[in-house]
């Protein structure tokens, strides 16, 4: 039984499937029949717009169903049920479960407890494992360009961000090379930036925004803070602080810069981090419908070892 637990539990061959499946449903549309009978269990403990939104959509249209828990609020949890025994009880109820939850080692627990596949939304601020897959597809889908050997510009906090932690070692599978405005402040995590190197990543080396906006493939913006994944009291003011003053938005002559046939990205949701003016250029992916819906789709047949 495979677990999509942390973003490297799959390699390259399995990303590729994975993406091939996405297509196939991007292509020729999703029928009703591929999940018919199954449940995805979404066990969301943490505000989730795309994420949570694009597994069900995915089983609704597929021939599935869900079962949906948005906080502890009305589930045994609310009574002092432990996160492990809730896990065991919706494995029993349903063929795979999303999971997105505060603690750091929730998703390593879920695995543990759990009788079906597990997939991480979002352990903590340690991984949101599945954003990998999420991201990279978007790049191909509304790009056209192959994967292999981009050129991927990273301007935000990726050392606070938790689909970045994902994102980056995959990265490597597919040979880019990365280069970072992390503010002066909020670098890579060292982990992170050692497992990507080894995955294959060619470069990854720190500059100004201005300085490589011109030379990259894909432009990606972290969201600054991270409100309602890191809690308040856990995150020091003088951080906070500093983001919100560092933290320049992108904006349309930001957009000058950016080559005509780059796209940018944005690791949603957006509050501060790119202007209401940049919404209207067409490479800005975020104001596109993103084919999330049809990666999730692709994992969960994946997991579940459904023919597509």
């Amino acid at each position: 039984m495979k677990h999509l637990i942390n973003s490297q539990d799959l390699d390259r061959s399995d990303y590729d499937e994975i993406f091939r499946r996405a297509k196939k449903f991007v292509d020729e549309g999703i029928s009703p029949d591929i999940c018919r009978g199954k449940i995805a269990a979404t066990l969301f403990f943490q505000p989730s717009t795309r994420t949570a939104g694009s597994f069900q959509s995915a089983m609704i249209r597929a021939g599935g169903g869900y079962l949906a828990v948005s906080g502890e609020q009305g589930i045994s949890m609310e009574k002092g049920e432990s996160l492990d025994d809730t896990i065991t009880t919706f494995g029993s109820l349903a063929d795979v479960i999303v999971l997105r939850h505060p603690d750091e080692d929730s998703a390593e627990r879920a695995k543990a407890a759990s009788a079906v596949p597990v997939i991480n939304g979002g352990s903590g601020s340690k991984e949101h494992a599945v954003g990998a897959a999420m991201m990279l597809y978007d790049w191909f889908y509304h790009s056209g360009r192959p994967l292999e050997g981009l050129k991927v510009g990273l301007y935000g906090t990726p050392e606070i961000n938790r689909v970045c932690k994902s994102l980056i070692p995959v990265m490597g599978m597919y040979k880019m090379s990365l280069v970072v405005d992390d503010l002066g402040h909020f670098p890579v995590p060292k982990q992170v930036e050692e497992d990507a190197v080894r995955n294959g990543l060619v470069e990854l080396r720190y500059d100004k925004l201005d300085n490589f906006i011109g030379d990259v493939d894909v432009l990606v913006v972290t969201r600054g803070l991270q409100k309602g994944i890191i809690p308040e009291n856990k995150f020091p003011k003088e951080k906070e602080e500093l983001i919100l003053k560092s933290y320049l938005p992108i904006n349309t002559e930001h957009m000058k810069r950016l080559r005509p046939d780059a796209v940018l990205s944005m690791i949603t949701p957006r509050i501060f981090e790119i202007e209401k003016a940049v919404d209207s250029d067409p490479r800005a992916l975020y104001m596109k419908r993103e084919p999330f819906m049809e990666i999730g789709l692709a994992v969960v047949t994946y997991l579940l070892d459904i023919d597509v």
